[in-house]
């Protein structure tokens, strides 16, 4: 299984699209979505990362995560899948800035 390595853009993107949910879905909506996306991050992808293909737009590959609204931005080698970024699918994706991704 390859190695799972997320980003500190989006680890601060994920945390903020949760807080921001909060107040309309309650803590055990959002405690369920961010329990979709890790295991969506560690059961699916780090497995099976070639589900998908690059998308053209943004050089990454994208995965909507079943069950949320958000849609991770990934790519990976043999060794490793490495999560650059997640955004809310309704986002304007033109907007996506992801040369500049904190490690």
């Amino acid at each position: 299984m390859r190695q799972v390595r997320r980003s500190v853009s989006y680890m601060d993107e994920f945390r903020r699209l949760l807080r921001q949910g909060l107040a309309r879905f309650g803590y055990l909506v959002v405690e369920e979505k961010g329990a979709l996306v890790d295991a969506c991050i560690e059961q699916m992808l780090a497995n099976n990362p070639a589900t998908r293909r690059r998308d053209p737009e943004i050089g990454f590959y994208t995965y909507p995560v079943t069950g949320t609204p958000f849609v991770l931005v990934y790519d990976f080698d043999d060794s490793e899948l490495r999560i650059h970024y997640i955004f809310h699918a309704s986002a304007d994706r033109s907007t996506l800035d992801l040369t500049d991704i904190e490690w």
